[in-house]
């Protein structure tokens, strides 16, 4: 198995390789057509920002090698599980460049195999035997999905206002990068003014990501996404960019004109996608992000030096200035 290790990872390089050797094990046990629907998803790797965020975190500490690895694996379960029901909510028949597991497989054994995954993480988590983590991250998945349900209730709704989008993206995807990072620091056995630093920072980071992950749905290209432009759009999930675009006096009112039509084709999906990279909602965008990342930064005043708190500041840049 080869696995590419991102260059600002390199100081967890070692333990990354031995996540992802664990991972794809842990997956080939489970019952064949369960192990050959998820391993292609697997396999076709991703940012691992979770695992590497759980690996760094618990790096700060003493931790149990096998708690580490065991939390790394279930939340990653658990992420996995989501985008598997993410997937077939939207009827999207790609991610990252592969067919979605409910287009290979069929709609029902989909959500078989996410509710499976979904459980298997929560397994792996409760062999730690830390009770805040397991309260953390039932808390969490309750969350993920209040923001799942929150998105579908607002779609279509251009005039959502910065507060609403904050508490769908910090449900939908921070809270999971937070869980991340507490949990490292629980099974680090950090005192609680550091497991809070970390948890915050989690939080910060997740946000942050989220936001410049709805910014390149408008600014990168289909190849370098995997999907799509604009494919948020054409679900009718209202995302930050098109949100301050509507407010650019320039643009915003010839997005409305379109937005306002009764069935939008692809046309008119192209336009929009035009009309926001035009504005000034980019940049306004990208300053929001760079703010939650600076912010991130700033909770990692209260550990000593080490190359895990320097990784974790890079991070803070990684997640702004990256183009997928």
């Amino acid at each position: 198995m080869s696995v590419v290790v991102d260059e600002m990872l390199t100081p967890i390089a070692s333990e990354l390789v031995e996540f992802e050797r664990r991972l794809e094990e842990s997956v080939a046990a489970d019952f064949g057509p369960m192990a050959d629907a998820m391993q292609h998803i697997v396999r076709a790797g991703g940012k691992r920002l979770r695992p590497a965020l759980v690996l760094l975190s618990a790096s700060l500490g003493t931790p149990d090698r096998d708690h580490v690895f065991n939390l790394a694996m279930g939340i990653e379960f658990i992420h996995t599980a989501t985008l598997v029901h993410d997937d077939l909510i939207d009827n999207a028949r790609t991610r990252r460049g592969i067919t979605t597991i409910h287009e290979t497989a069929g709609v029902n054994p989909a959500i078989i195999i996410g509710d499976y995954y979904f459980a298997k993480g929560a397994n792996l988590l409760a062999s730690i035997g830390e009770p805040s983590i397991d309260r953390a991250i039932s808390n969490t998945m309750m969350t993920i999905c209040m923001g799942e349900l929150l998105q579908l209730t607002s779609r279509g709704d251009y005039d959502q206002s910065l507060e609403d989008y904050y508490r769908k993206i910090a449900r939908k995807t921070a809270a999971l990068v937070e869980t991340c990072c507490y949990g490292g620091a629980v099974v680090a056995r950090l005192d609680e003014v550091r497991a809070e630093a970390l948890r915050q920072y989690g939080y910060l980071i997740g946000m942050a990501f989220q936001i410049v992950d709805d910014l390149l749905d408008y600014t990168a290209t289909a190849a370098q996404l995997g999907k799509p432009v604009g494919a948020d759009l054409r679900q009718g999930t209202v995302t930050l960019p098109l949100m301050l675009a509507l407010q650019d006096t320039t643009n915003g009112r010839a997005l409305r004109e379109v937005l306002d039509r009764m069935h939008l084709g692809d046309g008119d999906y192209e336009r929009v996608v035009e009309l926001v990279r035009g504005s000034g909602a980019i940049e306004r965008t990208e300053a929001l992000a760079h703010d939650f990342a600076q912010r991130a930064r700033a909770q990692l005043v209260v550990f000593e030096p080490t190359s895990a708190r320097e990784t974790l500041a890079r991070v803070c840049d990684f997640v702004v200035d990256r183009s997928t």
